[in-house]
Formats: structure tokens, C-alpha cells, sequence
């Protein structure tokens, strides 16, 4: 059995992994001829994903943790600009606070 974690990243499972790819290949339209990765006499193809998933290869478990890891990552910057915009509002306000409506942004309407 896979381990549910590997550097400290919650691992997808592998119909969750099967599922992105269809994403990619469905919604996103990625051709399934084009070249996921090449390395040395070895090139997988986006169509051959599904396959090295299923069958839980060494390139599939990789491709489980990428997966994985990506999520993560989109997490932790999705939080990071939450994180942002809660700040820059509350520091705007107390800089050169006034109780004028704040302009359109266009240069000819403020005179």
C-alpha cells in the first residue's frame, strides 16, 4: 500500500490523479500526442499518463506526488493573497484617510 505522504505532502490518490489528467486532456485540451517528459531514451506522452497511473509505476507514483504537490502549492499561494488583500485594505484606509469617495481612476474627473 502507498504511503498516504511523502515530504510532508498529503498524496492524491490515484483516481484523483487519473482524474486531473483527464482534466488536462478534456477540459484543457493538451494534445495527448505532446510530450510530458523525455529523459534519456525515455519519453511519456500525455495519452500514456493514465496507463503509468493505473499501473502504478515508478513514473506514475512521481506524477501521483507532482499532482499532489502542485495542490499543495496552489493552496499555500491561494492563502498567501487571501492573506494580502485582507492587509492591503486596512492599510489604505489608514494612510491619508479622508471621507471623500475614493476617485474612478480616471485623471479628468477629479477637478
Amino acid at each position: 500500500m502507498d504511503p498516504q505522504e511523502i515530504e510532508g505532502v498529503p498524496l492524491v490518490s490515484t483516481d484523483e490523479a487519473i482524474a486531473e489528467v483527464r482534466r488536462w486532456l478534456d477540459v484543457e485540451q493538451v494534445d495527448p500526442e505532446r510530450i510530458f517528459t523525455s529523459t534519456g531514451e525515455q519519453t511519456i506522452r500525455y495519452k500514456d499518463l493514465i496507463a503509468h497511473l493505473e499501473q502504478e509505476t515508478p513514473d506514475g507514483k512521481l506524477l501521483r506526488f507532482a499532482i499532489s504537490r502542485g495542490r499543495v502549492m496552489k493552496r499555500e499561494r491561494t492563502r498567501t493573497l487571501q492573506q494580502l488583500i485582507r492587509i492591503a485594505p486596512s492599510r489604505a484606509a489608514g494612510e491619508g484617510a479622508s471621507s471623500d469617495p475614493p476617485s474612478s481612476g480616471d485623471p479628468g474627473s477629479s477637478a
